[in-house]
């Protein structure tokens, strides 16, 4: 997982507990409107029990509510960690089972009748929190909890004589308790649709991006798309120094020989050409820095230690393939090995991956020296000896001079 990745998951985890931060505030807040609201329409019973009963649901909601402000007040901060969702998920199950405890305590009923008390009716809602963090291990846990703890509270016994007992059960099942669970089905069904608008929301983006990545590559190589597909374009903007080999690639005498061509046979000319080098430098793992014209630059990373080795094939590949496609096409093949920065330059307008250093200028002037040699290819002597390459069909050329350098070069060709 790339450190983008990781950032990407890290604040979706925070978002959803802002938002889950708020729906405790939400629902504690609901729930307490609507508990006010049906005792004033209907009445309380005088009742040591109802008055418990009402004193337990009071300090949940009350609980709930401060859980959704310590944890909004700790996102707002900055202060959030990826353990806190872990903490936050298993105290929302806690709640739900400490309160439906307590009501049977209360009332003194086995649990049996646990289904009759509306906090477990909250059931439903704390799973649907729990789908908003898009975490299924997260949301495992919490089920086994729920459900282990619904079947700890289902064995137990009558804490009161059985007749006692279900005479206060009467309560539970009248308008109040049952307009609480109205609102509770409503309030879990409130979450799940947030949670697929949310879900929405990360499949859009998730889209946008890929789509976005899409276009990029068809800036860079192709064969950049999986390297594009583990790290940011961020890091790969920031390049690095490295060892690389450099080809260039030229048609010979193309001016002349495209001079009485009409444009759809040059353009003919030049996919077959692209075709051939594409196919050989993909085949050698080089990437494709550019065509310019007639042209082409080829770069050949060094991670195996045998790039030099594979620019040569390249070089040789390349002369046969063309020649193969078209024998009355010849080319003029330069290469150079050494260090230069490798990386993606440019803005958000346009990006492209490129090579840059004087070794880039070498190879550029071994190609165009080919003219003048009467070799296809010329390798600069780097090329040749970290490549270990057999002599024979080579001839030398020491102490070569190139336009523009001071230095001269040492190289083979053929």
């Amino acid at each position: 997982m790339t450190p983008e990745t990781r950032r990407i998951l890290f604040d979706a985890e925070a978002q959803a507990e802002w938002v889950i931060g708020l729906l405790r505030l939400v629902i504690s807040t609901s729930l307490f409107v609507v508990l006010v609201v049906t005792v004033a329409i209907y009445g309380r019973p005088t009742s040591e029990v109802v008055d418990r009963q009402l004193a337990y649901a009071v300090l949940t909601m009350g609980s709930y509510l401060a859980l959704g402000v310590v944890f909004v007040v700790v996102i707002r901060l900055g202060r959030f960690r990826r353990w806190m969702v872990w903490v936050s998920a298993l105290i929302d199950c806690v709640f739900v089972l400490l309160g439906t405890w307590l009501s049977l305590s209360n009332v003194g009923l086995s649990g049996q009748y646990i289904s009759a008390f509306p906090t477990i009716w909250l059931i439903p809602v704390v799973l649907a929190c729990g789908a908003l963090r898009f975490n299924p291990a997260l949301l495992t846990v919490m089920a086994v909890v729920l459900v282990g703890g619904y079947w700890m509270v289902l064995n137990i016994p009558f804490l009161l004589p059985e007749d006692v007992a279900l005479a206060q059960l009467d309560f539970f099942f009248g308008w109040p308790p049952n307009l609480v669970r109205m609102v509770m089905i409503t309030l879990a069904a409130g979450v799940l649709v947030l949670a697929s608008l949310r879900l929405r929301t990360l499949l859009h983006r998730s889209i946008e991006e890929a789509q976005a990545r899409g276009r990029l590559t068809r800036f860079l190589p192709e064969q950049l798309e999986a390297r594009l597909a583990q790290t940011d374009v961020a890091e790969m903007r920031g390049g690095a120094v490295a060892p690389v080999a450099v080809a260039f690639v030229d048609i010979r005498g193309f001016t002349k020989m495209t001079a009485d061509m009409d444009p759809e046979e040059v353009s003919h000319l030049l996919t077959g050409f692209r075709s051939c080098i594409l196919r050989v430098a993909e085949a050698q793992g080089g990437l494709v820095d550019k065509f310019i014209g007639d042209g082409a630059m080829i770069a050949f990373e060094d991670a195996d230690g045998q790039a030099a080795a594979r620019a040569l094939r390249f070089a040789t590949g390349a002369a046969e393939a063309v020649r193969h496609w078209r024998s009355d096409v010849s080319l003029g093949i330069g290469a150079h090995y050494g260090a230069a920065f490798t990386g993606i330059v440019g803005d958000a307008g346009r990006l492209e991956f490129t090579v840059l250093g004087d070794m880039v200028n070498v190879a550029a002037r071994l190609e165009a020296a080919t003219k003048g040699r009467d070799v296809t290819i010329l390798v600069s002597d780097d090329v040749f000896s970290s490549a270990g390459a057999d002599q024979t069909g080579w001839t030398a050329f020491d102490a070569l001079t190139l336009p523009g350098r001071a230095q001269t070069v040492d190289a083979w060709g053929r």
